[in-house]
């Protein structure tokens, strides 16, 4: 018969001989349109950060933010710091973190897109979009972002526009005078993925709003009129992605 003296010495046993339990995995796809703007806040911002301070920035709930925070956690891209209340969140892993949404994301593959061919040459373009009504319903992307930056790579000179407000495309259309082609394009309207990122992270530049430098990055990676190469030239050069272009290196 066992004794509890023994049966207290196979219970310590058999605890130090079971594997370490990970903490369960919350299934969540951290690159998905509500992660979005979390992970680019994180990318772009301070090493350190609380779920209060995140949700704050981005408008994001606290139990959104949690959930994506844990995600990350359990992946091994950022670690955890103090207690309950007081805990805060180190990104520890910005370069690989970076290199695996690359890899997860592709503008073709998530955001629609319209080609179109136009009447007016690209200058006049630029100048009747600058001067329309609807030009607070689009933001330069890809390629035209890279050049309103004066970051341009190539000599592509096609006009390459987020749509903030899919419901103008129509009206677009026909300010622009544009019409729509199977092959090659001069204009391309794009409906955006991590559309709340374009509302809440775009930047003036002009008359127009520009994708952020990050994204626009995100968006060229993939895409296959000469975007890996721009989007290179993009980290490189721009002062706003120097923490990740040092991840990467």
């Amino acid at each position: 018969m066992i004794n509890s003296e023994q049966l207290g010495r196979q219970i310590v046993v058999a605890t130090f001989l079971s594997p370490k339990v990970r903490p369960k995995n919350p299934r969540m796809n951290i690159f998905a349109k509500r992660s979005g703007l979390v992970l680019f806040d994180l990318l772009s911002g301070e090493e350190e950060l609380s779920v209060r301070e995140l949700s704050r920035a981005t408008g994001v709930s606290v139990g959104q933010v949690q959930k994506i925070i844990a995600a990350l956690v359990y992946d091994g891209f950022v670690k955890s710091d103090g207690v309950r209340t007081a805990k805060t969140y180190r990104l520890e892993k910005r370069g690989p973190l970076f290199r695996k949404w690359l890899s997860s994301y592709s503008i073709a593959d998530k955001c629609k897109l319209y080609t179109y061919n136009s009447g007016y040459a690209v200058d006049e373009l630029y100048s009747r979009l600058e001067s329309s009504k609807s030009a607070a319903s689009v933001s330069l992307c890809l390629h035209s972002a890279a050049r309103a930056m004066e970051k341009s790579f190539t000599t592509l000179e096609n006009l390459e526009l987020y749509l903030r407000a899919p419901e103008k495309r129509i009206a677009l259309e026909k300010e622009l005078r544009l019409e729509p082609c199977e092959r090659g394009y001069q204009v391309l309207f794009i409906e955006p993925y991590y559309k709340t990122i374009i509302e809440k992270r775009s930047e003036a530049k002009g008359k127009l709003s520009v994708s952020p430098p990050l994204l626009t990055v995100l968006d060229l990676w993939h895409f296959p009129l000469r975007g890996q190469e721009q989007a290179e030239h993009l980290l490189r050069s721009h002062p706003d992605l120097r923490r990740l272009a040092l991840a990467q290196s």
